[in-house]
């Protein structure tokens, strides 16, 4: 495992650890897996696969509706939230309880995004 890896992983689990986080992946815009803290069965490659196509439609809806490329999305599910945090070439995806405090895994997911960049 290359040293660039490892520190995308520790910056995933730093996050996990800092807020109510439950598992968090790192994914190119191509929708390969770069990092992932993913709880053990959850398929990794359709994940990132599915987030990629994800950020892809909602660039295309932000351009439709002329608002521009989407900084988050945000799903709310029964169980769980999904946040998708895009930046360039990459998605930052990120599930928690739903009952989370959305404000502060913002703010996490934030602070996660500036030290993914400074590892990429």
């Amino acid at each position: 495992m290359s040293a660039k890896i490892k520190k995308l992983e520790s910056t995933l689990k730093k996050l996990e650890n800092d807020s109510e986080v439950d598992g968090c992946a790192l994914v190119s815009d191509k929708g390969q897996l770069m990092a992932a803290a993913l709880h053990k069965g959850v398929d990794e490659k359709g994940i990132s696969a599915m987030a990629a196509a994800l950020v892809s439609i909602g660039g295309r809806v932000g351009k439709a509706l002329d608002s521009g490329t989407p900084n988050n999305i945000v799903i709310e599910g029964e169980e769980k939230t999904v946040i998708v945090r895009n930046f360039p070439d990459a998605a930052l995806i990120a599930t928690a309880p739903k009952d989370s405090k959305i404000g502060l895994i913002d703010f996490e997911m934030d602070k996660a995004c500036e030290s993914i960049e400074t590892i990429l």
